[in-house]
């Protein structure tokens, strides 16, 4: 018993070294942990604010010196100093943001080590990023009203209700589930339903406002808006007619001319030719054919006799008003006239440069503009007479283009100042070919009376859109947008074949829907999220969802199905991105 006491108290010392190394031991895989630990969340804020300065720049590419200023700021902004950070641009396309420092530390300051590296980059860049918008219901009834189903209908998805839902159609079939919020239900005598769930979690009604109104062109003032340097008379030096003129004879005029007045010609002359630039500081008011090989211009009004033709070779600058009754041809770059724009009769007008008018233009002939059109008064296209843009056309006040065929290989910009709510902004008559976008500011969005509506880009109104049943069918390639109501009706056939993923969106208003005559066929979504969706009479096959605040369903046919094909065509937007 003594030799095992005496070994027992032997080894009180080991205790005490065992415990001391433990303790280190302790201390040192604590400083590895909350040191990584600290570490990692001083990289990870060092990082959130390399991304937001990389994003921030790359906005300001390619002017590299605003880009980088914008890179520090962002940095600064999130509270770190600018001293290591270094800006880099890899290409004109493409911000690097990096960073080295040190960090703190707090147990490894007990081992000598106050502070570990910490590095961290991003580097951001602008992509085409495409307007996919993928939804889980065919159906989805936002508000918590009751959601009835009548009509006949096969829905080849699942449908989701805030409120009850109640499936009610003579002979109509739900493939999916019937979701609701509060109670799920249906006729079992008229319809069939793969599966019904009751007391569903509320859902809030999906947000793609942002996404789908990127493809919405920005329009400002200043777009309607053209200055042109007129013609020098400085310049005009030969075949002087100090105080106006009246040339009463055929004659040929090899040089340039300048008319301090008014010149006018006899309605007898057989032709009036001038080989070089006509000034004319008043009227001209040729009664008889006249051609003039270079610039033009006007001070006053420029009038043309009926039947007789009209060429200018070079650019023409009319003061006031310019008004053709004939055949009418204007080369060059440019067309300007500071009031209105008359084409009279049936004769033809091809202006083959940029046209400009400072009030009206009113056609009632054939016209062609090969280039871009702006008119500061009110566009009135009339009778059933043909139209051909090749340019962008801007409209400071209202549009009308009525019957006869209107092809615009462009995009057609509405302002509407004078437009009200009886007086639609944009009255459009088929047969219409548009390559780009329509879009009207203000006021009511029309297409109206017979012919077919060929239209590839964006339709957008910042009132109300609608079709009269006078509309014959609309193929529509991109998206019809509108602030207010969107009443799509008559006998209409509207086509979405290769459209962006969203086609019918009413920002604030309703959507109606009513095809008397023909089918609806659309690829993509119908979203109103504060508004009513209502199918009435009609056939509709709707390849994707139905999303509004309420839903009226009453249709004579509806098919739906999830989109099942990529959409060759995409209205994308440029989005920043990070790369690293």
């Amino acid at each position: 018993m003594k030799r095992l006491r005496r070994f027992h108290k032997s080894e009180d010392g080991a205790v005490m070294v065992v415990a001391a190394l433990s303790l280190v031991a302790f201390l040192s895989v604590a400083s590895l942990v909350t040191d990584m630990g600290l570490k990692y969340h001083q990289k990870s804020k060092l990082q959130s604010a390399l991304d937001a300065a990389a994003l921030a720049a790359v906005r300001y590419m390619p002017d590299e010196q605003t880009a980088k200023t914008v890179a520090l700021e962002y940095v600064e902004k999130n509270g770190f100093t600018t001293d290591t950070v270094v800006v880099e641009f890899p290409s004109d396309e493409i911000v690097r943001v990096s960073d080295s420092r040190k960090g703190k530390t707090v147990f490894a300051s007990l081992f000598k080590t106050d502070s570990v590296n910490i590095n961290a980059k991003a580097a951001a860049r602008f992509v085409d990023k495409n307007m996919a918008i993928d939804f889980e219901y065919l159906m989805f009834h936002g508000d918590d009203s009751q959601f009835n189903l009548n009509g006949h209908y096969n829905v080849g998805g699942s449908v989701f209700g805030n409120g009850n839902v109640y499936a009610n159609g003579g002979g109509s079939t739900i493939t999916g589930t019937v979701f609701s919020a509060k109670t799920a239900d249906y006729n079992q005598y008229s319809v069939t339903v793969n599966r019904l769930e009751s007391n569903m979690k509320t859902q809030a009604m999906p947000d793609f406002d942002e996404t789908i109104m990127a493809v919405v062109p920005t329009v400002t003032r200043g777009m309607f808006e053209k200055t042109y340097t007129p013609l020098n008379k400085h310049n005009i030096y030969l075949n002087l007619y100090p105080a106006g003129a009246t040339i009463n004879s055929n004659i040929s005029i090899n040089g340039n001319t300048y008319c301090a007045g008014t010149l006018s010609t006899g309605y007898f002359s057989d032709v009036l030719i001038i080989y070089g630039d006509l000034y004319v500081e008043g009227d001209f008011n040729p009664q008889c054919p006249v051609y003039v090989k270079g610039d033009m211009y006007c001070g006053g009004n420029l009038t043309t006799t009926w039947d007789k033709s009209f060429t200018v070779g070079g650019n023409l600058y009319v003061g006031g008003n310019s008004t053709f009754q004939g055949n009418t041809q204007i080369y060059g770059n440019y067309f300007y006239t500071g009031g209105n724009l008359v084409r009279g009769s049936n004769y033809s007008l091809l202006c083959d440069c940029e046209t400009y008018a400072g009030g009206n233009i009113t056609l009632s002939g054939p016209t062609t503009f090969n280039g871009p059109v702006y008119c500061r008064g009110i566009f009135d296209k009339q009778g059933s007479v043909s139209m051909n843009t090749k340019g962008n056309m801007y409209i400071y006040d209202t549009l009308k283009l009525q019957s006869g065929g209107s092809t615009v290989n462009g995009s057609i910009y509405v302002w509407g100042e004078n437009a009200t709510d009886e007086n639609p902004a944009t009255d459009i008559s088929g047969p219409f070919t548009l390559v780009g976008d329509l879009y009207n500011r203000k006021c009511e969005l029309l297409l109206s009376g017979q012919g077919n509506y060929d239209i590839k880009g964006v339709v957008y109104s910042g009132g109300s859109l609608s079709t009269n049943q006078g509309s014959s069918g609309i193929t529509l390639s991109g998206c019809m947008i509108a602030e207010d109501d969107i009443k799509i009706g008559g006998s209409t056939h509207t086509y979405n074949e290769a459209g962006a993923t969203l086609s019918i969106y009413s920002r604030k208003g309703d959507i109606t829907l009513y095809s008397q005559q023909g089918g609806f066929d659309l690829w993509g979504i119908i979203y109103a999220p504060k508004g009513d969706i209502a199918l009435a009479s009609g056939d509709f096959d709707i390849h994707g969802s139905i999303i509004g605040d309420t839903i009226t369903c009453n249709p004579g046919g509806l098919n739906m199905s999830y989109n099942d094909r990529e959409l060759p065509y995409s209205k994308s937007v440029k989005a920043a991105v990070l790369i690293e």
